[in-house]
C-alpha cells in the first residue's frame, strides 16, 4: 500500500492493464510504494509524473530517469523509450494517489497539464475530474472553519537508562542525565517544529480570506494588477490571459481561494464561453503588455505551462513566422486549438499559480 493508506494501487493498476500478469502488477506495487514515499519531498519529480501522464514533450535532459530506474529494481527489462505507455499508466496512478490523499498542489498541476482537456491522459481523464473534485472539496471544507491543535510531545522511554543510575556509579550517573538533557531537548524540538507548523497553517488560512477579499476589491475596481489599467481598455482577445495571470498574481497560497475561478467567470462577463484560438490570444496581446505578463517567468517556461511558454515566443521577432512549428513541438498543441475564454483565463491562472510557486 502507499503512503495514502486510501489507496489501492492494485486495483487502478488493473483498471488500466487488465491482462497484466500477477508478477507485474506485484513489480509496480513496489516501485509506486518506493516512489510514493518520496513525492511529497519533491516537486520537480510531482512535475515529471505530469509531463508524463500528459505525453509533453521534453527534451532528452528532461526525461525523468529517476523514475526508470525504480522501476528497474524489479523489472529489468523497463524502458522509458520502449515502454512509453506503460510509464505513463504508472505516472498516472502515482498522481491520482497524491491526489486522493489531499497533497496541495497536485490538482491545480493536473489541470495544468490537461490544457482544458486538449491533453490526454491513459485514463481517460479519470484524474482530471479527480483534481477538480479535490479543488471543490477544498472549497468545501474550508467554509467548516479553521481548526489546528498542537499535541504535547512525547518523550521516548529512557527509563532504564535513569534506573540503572542508582548503583550510585559516577559513569552511569553521566550517562543517565545525559539522556535526560537529550530527550529535553529532542522534545523540545519536536515542539517546536509542532508549533510552527500549526503557525504556518494559520497563517496561510489568513493570508487565503485576505486574498479572497482583494479578489473582490479587484472585480469592483475591474482595474488591472499587473497591466495598471481598465480591464475595459484590454483587448478582448487578450482579456482571459490577463484576467487569469491577474488573479493568480493576487495569490500567494496553492491552489488559491476555490472562489477564484467564480471571479474569473465573473469578469469574463457574457464572453466568457467565446471561442477563440490559442494564436488569437497571443497577437492581441501588445508587445508593450508581454514583459508585465510575464515577469518572473524564466526564459523558457516549461511546456506545462504552455499559454507562458507560447507568449513568450514572441518576444524574437525573427522567429514569427516559426512560431505555430516551434508552439508544436514545444507543447504538443495546435496553436490554432480553440478554447473558450473561460479556459483560457482559468489555464493562464493554474499556469502562473504553479509558477509563482516554484513548481515549475
Amino acid at each position: 500500500m502507499s503512503e495514502n493508506d486510501k489507496f489501492a494501487f492494485a486495483e487502478a493498476y488493473r483498471k488500466l492493464q487488465p491482462g497484466a500478469d500477477r508478477s507485474i502488477v506485484g513489480f509496480r506495487e513496489a516501485a509506486h510504494r518506493k516512489v510514493r514515499k518520496d513525492l511529497p519531498k519533491s516537486e520537480d519529480k510531482i512535475v515529471d509524473l505530469a509531463r508524463l501522464a500528459f505525453d509533453i514533450p521534453v527534451s532528452s535532459g528532461q526525461k525523468p530517469v529517476w523514475l526508470e530506474d525504480i522501476l528497474k529494481e524489479k523489472d529489468g527489462h523497463f524502458s522509458l523509450e520502449h515502454d512509453g505507455n506503460e510509464a505513463r499508466i504508472v505516472a498516472t496512478i502515482l498522481l491520482a494517489d497524491m491526489i486522493a490523499s489531499g497533497f496541495a498542489g497536485t490538482p491545480a498541476l493536473v489541470l495544468t497539464g490537461s490544457f482544458a482537456g486538449r491533453r490526454q491522459t491513459v485514463d481517460q481523464e479519470a484524474i482530471v475530474m479527480a483534481a477538480r473534485s479535490g479543488l471543490a472539496d477544498m472549497g468545501r471544507t474550508r467554509r467548516l472553519g479553521f481548526r489546528t491543535q498542537i499535541a504535547a510531545a512525547r518523550w521516548q522511554d529512557i527509563g532504564k537508562t535513569v534506573l540503572a543510575a542508582k548503583t550510585g556509579d559516577a559513569a552511569t550517573i553521566h550517562t543517565a542525565l545525559e539522556a535526560i538533557v537529550t530527550e529535553a531537548k529532542a522534545s523540545e524540538a519536536r515542539m517546536v517544529e509542532k508549533f510552527n507548523g500549526a503557525l504556518s497553517a494559520l497563517t496561510n488560512e489568513n493570508r487565503r480570506l485576505a486574498e479572497e477579499v482583494d479578489l473582490l476589491w479587484w472585480r469592483m475596481g475591474r482595474w488591472s494588477y499587473l497591466l495598471d489599467r481598465p480591464l475595459s481598455e484590454i483587448h478582448g482577445q487578450a482579456l482571459p490571459f490577463v484576467i487569469g495571470t491577474d488573479v493568480a498574481a493576487m495569490i500567494h497560497v496553492l491552489p488559491g481561494p476555490h472562489g477564484a475561478l467564480g471571479i474569473i467567470r465573473d469578469a469574463l462577463g457574457g464572453e466568457a464561453n467565446t471561442r477563440q484560438t490559442i494564436k488569437d490570444t497571443f497577437e492581441a496581446v501588445p508587445t508593450a503588455d508581454r514583459a508585465a505578463l510575464l515577469q518572473d517567468t524564466k526564459t523558457q517556461p516549461d511546456p506545462i505551462a504552455l499559454l507562458n511558454a507560447g507568449l513568450r515566443l514572441y518576444d524574437d521577432a525573427a522567429i514569427t513566422a516559426s512560431i505555430p512549428a516551434l508552439f508544436a513541438k514545444y507543447g504538443g498543441l495546435s496553436i490554432d486549438t480553440e478554447l473558450t475564454r473561460f479556459e483560457i483565463a482559468v489555464q493562464a491562472f493554474y499556469e502562473r499559480m504553479l509558477i509563482k510557486s516554484g513548481w515549475i
